[in-house]
């Protein structure tokens, strides 16, 4: 399935999938700056991003890193990441395919870790977050990102959870043909306080946890292809969702984390 999908769409994990200019694009975009604000670089920094797809984190920041590791289950992305770095001549990065319940990795390796949109895929998550605490040093950084309650968290995606419009159902079938006809690739969802838990039951410290994406109503997708293309609605809106980040509020689409490892 991993790999269809990636054939289909891994050039648009390199940019187009984090363009503010139509929603997906602009919750991209909101997640990844707080990822980067998270993670607080230093050039010595060698880090890991389990569940890279093709890379753009790392491409990113890889000027402000001593040296990067990408991780996906998919060759097709990591055939893209590869690609681009080829392209680009960045020689600080590394990239392979490998299952995230056995990182090929020394204890304590990295100093800091992202893991974003990926804890909702996999069929182990302990399996999977014990192996990351595993290769994070002692006090390392852990960057965490989900969907929040299936990114239905917002006050309209709420509301139509109430009136049993929309539901979550997990992904049985991991075919293509299942794939397309689900909607998504989630086997699991979480909300803020469920992930706290799990995080701090595995000994790591919530350093901080954020939301991003709030704005949300009827027919809004639709509404923001037009909005977003101006490009004075676009900073107002953009301006407007990190204002309700800030405000500690937890009705957007995603969750963000920064954890310490104990």
């Amino acid at each position: 399935m991993w790999e269809d999908f990636a054939k289909a769409k891994s050039s648009r994990y390199l940019d187009y999938k984090f363009q503010p200019t139509y929603r997906v694009g602009l919750t991209n975009y909101l997640r990844e700056e707080l990822i980067y604000k998270f993670l607080n670089l230093r050039k010595t920094d060698i880090i890991l991003d389990a569940g890279c797809a093709s890379g753009r984190q790392l491409f990113k920041i890889a000027d402000r890193i001593k040296e990067g590791y990408g991780i996906d289950i998919s060759t097709g992305f990591i055939k893209e990441a590869e690609n681009y770095k080829s392209e680009n001549n960045i020689n600080n990065l590394f990239f392979q395919a490998v299952l995230l319940e056995q990182l090929p990795f020394t204890n304590n390796f990295f100093d800091k870790i992202i893991c974003a949109e990926t804890l909702e895929h996999v069929v182990n998550r302990d399996v999977v977050l014990k192996e990351l605490i595993r290769v994070l040093k002692q006090n390392g950084f852990l960057v965490i990102t989900v969907p929040n309650l299936n990114a239905d968290a917002t006050l309209w995606g709420r509301f139509l959870r109430l009136l049993d419009i929309r539901k979550f159902r997990p992904l049985e079938d991991f075919s293509e043909k299942a794939l397309n006809e689900h909607g998504d690739a989630h086997v699991r969802e979480f909300d803020k306080s469920g992930l706290i838990s799990w995080l701090e039951d595995n000994k790591l410290k919530v350093l901080d946890i954020k939301s991003v994406s709030f704005i949300d109503g009827p027919y809004f997708d639709f509404l923001l292809k037009f909005l977003l293309h101006v490009k004075f609605l676009r900073k107002m809106i953009i301006c407007l969702e990190k204002f309700l980040t800030e405000l500690n509020l937890f009705f957007g689409r995603h969750l963000i984390v920064k954890l310490r490892k104990k």
